[in-house]
């Protein structure tokens, strides 16, 4: 998701980052789809691979979208404030400098990594010791990857970075592949499975014994949920009353019944894959560890002070239950004597990123760090004369 707007607005505001072609309309939209009737086979172009900027050109169409139809503003009488990725490739960092300044020719612009601005935000919020030092740790649970991020005097470790790849999209993948499997075929429906997922899902304080719950007794967590068809059923939904009515009628009249896809205990073991990857396959450790493994890369006196300072961010946080089990789980493999604090808010998770770089941007650090127009077309692409804060 691309979360923007003016530094001086108090919310931003929130568009997909991907371009879609319903199959009943002759043309693209771009990172606004409230408007598609049909979305059954919703065709996704995305202009990012695994979190990587992979096609420039896309990401330009959606930023022109976004930035003269949505926000309205003049890129030339504009700096521009983005994140990138964790430890981002050069040629990513190339083909986006291009786009900024010579695309849309901003005055001025400035990179920095969505966990950093999230810490910036919850320093100004927390009192807390860890805080005043501009010390945490922030577990980024994102679309292509969950990444541990140490943070020392509000900058960004990089050596001590630590990831796993499962994401919100692996997620929504796994759900895709095993409904298919089980029930109806979802393979060409990932928009459709996305709002399935999120509507749906939750993640279990005891997967096992929930597991043997749901194979003794059917009930205790299957869910109807409904699919689009196009004509009766515009948009997905949990199965209501009125949906059990048609599905009555629908004995009569075939044609009149909803597409009913039955969630049993996937509902909890897809999102059990960010504790337990080795359950698809991944040799990697669950997000308790990857926070504990980022933790030892810095100074054994910083420990203490980023474990009680944990911050989770991210759109998959938001999956019901996903921050209590986390901190259970980071409890259980933390040092006895730490004190372990998880941070997590709804708006910290979703708009935590936009909101640090505003402040990055009010109290001027934003034109002391910011590369200018000027500099750029004096020095190009020369990378030695990035001055980010990460």
């Amino acid at each position: 998701w691309i979360r923007a707007e003016r530094a001086t607005a108090e919310e931003p505001q929130r568009f997909p980052n991907a371009a879609a072609k319903s199959r009943a309309e002759a043309f693209t939209r771009y990172a606004d789809f409230s408007q598609v009737q049909d979305i059954t086979g919703l065709a996704l172009r995305r202009p990012h691979e695994r979190g990587y900027l992979s096609n420039a050109d896309l990401e330009r169409e959606i930023w022109s979208f976004v930035l003269r139809s949505r926000i309205k503003v003049d890129p030339k009488e504009s700096g521009l404030l983005v994140t990138e990725p964790l430890v981002n490739l050069r040629a990513c960092e190339s083909a986006l400098e291009q786009i900024v300044f010579e695309e849309f020719g901003f005055r001025s612009y400035y990179s920095c990594p969505a966990p950093v601005l999230a810490a910036r935000e919850h320093f100004e919020a927390s009192k807390s010791d860890a805080s005043a030092a501009g010390t945490a740790l922030v577990v980024d649970a994102g679309f292509s990857f969950t990444h541990a991020v140490p943070v020392f005097d509000g900058r960004g470790l990089n050596y001590g970075v630590r990831r796993l790849d499962f994401g919100g999209k692996a997620a929504t993948n796994l759900l895709k592949e095993i409904v298919s499997h089980r029930s109806l075929n979802v393979m060409s429906e990932p928009y459709v499975v996305e709002m399935m997922k999120e509507e749906t899902c939750f993640v279990s304080m005891d997967a096992r014994s929930d597991l043997l719950k749901a194979q003794k007794s059917r009930g205790s967590f299957a869910l109807d949920y409904v699919l689009p068809d196009g004509v009766t059923v515009l948009r997905p939904r949990v199965k209501t009353k009125e949906d059990e009515e048609r599905l009555l009628e629908g004995f009569k009249n075939p044609r009149h019944a909803p597409q009913v896809a039955t969630l049993n205990h996937e509902r909890f073991m897809v999102p059990e894959v960010f504790f337990s990857p080795s359950d698809v396959g991944l040799h990697q450790c669950g997000i308790a560890e990857l926070a504990i493994q980022a933790c030892e890369c810095v100074d054994p006196l910083l420990r203490p002070l980023m474990l009680s300072n944990v911050l989770l961010v991210g759109g998959s946080s938001l999956i019901p239950g996903l921050p209590e089990r986390f901190r259970m789980e980071l409890r259980k493999v933390a040092p006895i004597d730490c004190e372990v604090n998880v941070f997590h808010s709804k708006e910290m998770a979703c708009e935590g990123a936009w909101r640090g770089g505003k402040r990055v941007v009010n109290s001027g650090e934003y034109r002391a760090k910011c590369m200018t127009i000027r500099e750029y077309q004096e020095h190009g692409l020369d990378p030695t004369r990035r001055r980010f804060l990460s």
